[in-house]
């Protein structure tokens, strides 16, 4: 009787053991495929010049400016970092044009943004790209005056302007996405579109 018992111990053991593993694989699995968060990582920061005014809170480089954190890389002519305490919560970018990139998931394709201002909004995850703003991901690429990207929701507001080059907002859409994501053509009586691209 008690080796039947230790038998059923073992056998529910065993299968125990099995199923944790199995588990455990599927962790690991998932945690090779996710990103580490880019906030996580060390800011390494590349510049011709650089001026800090402690009163303000503002440090301004300038002259072939490379931010780079992570998955992300930022280029542009001048770029200032806006402080909150000792934290960046504003990183604003000037260039012709200025270049936002950075891939938001491990497997997922990289997120590329250009405009000659570049606003990158750390607390709510934002980008907001205002003068001949271009945001691309997955082949799809989005044309306006300015476009306003939330990273983490992955959707966009785009506008044109009449009296700038850009007066209205033009979509690409490529054949794989058509064929798997429904999407409205925007025209000049609705401006604003929110999608993924």
């Amino acid at each position: 009787m008690s080796l039947f018992n230790t038998s059923l111990f073992n056998t529910g053991l065993c299968k125990f053991s099995r199923s944790a593993l199995i588990i455990f694989s599927l962790l690991l699995s998932a945690m090779a495929l996710a990103l580490p968060d880019d906030r996580q990582q060390t800011i390494s920061i590349e510049s011709d010049s650089a001026e800090r005014n402690k009163k303000t809170g503002l440090t301004i480089y300038s002259g072939n400016v490379i931010i780079s954190q992570g998955s992300i890389l930022i280029e542009a002519e001048e770029i200032t970092l806006h402080y909150q305490g000792s934290k960046i919560s504003r990183i604003e970018c000037i260039g012709t044009p200025a270049s936002y990139q950075q891939r938001p998931q491990a497997e997922g394709a990289m997120l590329v943004a250009r405009a000659e201002h570049i606003d990158y909004l750390l607390a709510s995850d934002q980008i907001i790209l205002k003068r001949n703003a271009v945001l691309s991901r997955n082949g799809t690429i989005i044309k306006g005056d300015s476009i306003d990207y939330d990273i983490k929701n992955e959707t966009w507001k785009a506008k044109g302007n009449d009296l700038g080059e850009q007066k209205r907002i033009q979509l690409v859409i490529p054949p794989s996405v058509q064929e798997s994501t429904p999407q409205e053509t925007p025209t000049q009586e609705t401006p604003n579109q929110e999608t993924s691209p």
